[in-house]
């Protein structure tokens, strides 16, 4: 090969070499050029009224040994809970949430020693109630068993899937139309979605604590009410032409 044709050869490997490293370069600067996009946040609510009652209380019993206190515990939980069954609670709905023996402390006067007096036996149940116009009944009867704990009670809703799956569809529709007026506005257009991001749902909240002393009454009355919880989505948009 004479050297005039080397040279050209080594002239054209060279050029496409250029060729082939500048290709990258232009693909780089078009990634660079901004992309327009328009962020959104769209709110829902869900409401439902409760449908379930759980409820937390159960025994406290004081005597002068451990022996007596756990026995004498037991022998009014024993009362409390053959009168849920007659109230129609299912067993599958009664759980014991805790257990607990502790001594009772006195101090003497003259040497400030500790001193153990007696015992407290404790059985705390959490029960759910599914039919809420028994829930009156259900804390009458327990308090007239011997539960001197009523520690909590809280309407909730069985199954809120249904209601927060509507709330996060009417969320997303709200975000697209705000998105959609602005962007009209600006002379645009929403493109394809870019990305979505839930805020979550709060549950509702436990109602206070009910004293014992409230329960007592005849007829214990409980307004129900509807709970709602709200919902809320931040989506982005790309904004086209």
């Amino acid at each position: 090969m004479s050297l005039s044709s080397r040279a050209g050869r080594a002239l054209a490997i060279s050029l496409s070499g250029l060729v082939t490293i500048a290709q990258p370069a232009l693909a780089e600067t078009d990634a660079r050029q901004p992309q327009r996009t328009i962020v959104m946040q769209g709110e829902a609510q869900a409401s439902a009224n409760p449908d379930l009652a759980v409820v937390t209380g159960g025994t406290q019993v004081q005597a002068r040994t451990a022996r007596e206190a756990m026995e004498g515990n037991s022998k009014v939980m024993r009362a409390v809970q053959q009168t849920l069954r007659e109230a129609g609670i299912e067993e599958r709905d009664v759980a014991t949430s805790s257990l607990s023996l502790q001594p009772t402390i006195e101090y003497q006067q003259n040497t400030n020693r500790p001193r153990v007096v007696g015992y407290t036996a404790g059985h705390q149940l959490t029960i759910r109630v599914r039919d809420l116009a028994k829930l009156g009944d259900v804390l009458d009867r327990m308090v007239g068993a011997g539960a001197n704990q009523v520690d909590g009670l809280q309407l909730t809703v069985s199954d809120w899937s249904k209601k927060l799956d509507e709330a996060r569809g009417t969320a997303i529709a709200d975000a697209r139309r705000k998105a959609e007026i602005l962007a009209k506005a600006a002379g645009a257009r929403l493109g394809r979605v870019m990305h979505i991001q839930e805020q979550g749902a709060a549950p509702p909240r436990p109602m206070p604590r009910m004293a014992v002393a409230q329960a007592r009454a005849d007829s214990v009355p409980v307004a129900t009410g509807d709970q709602n919880v709200q919902m809320a989505v931040t989506v982005t948009w790309e904004l086209v032409d």
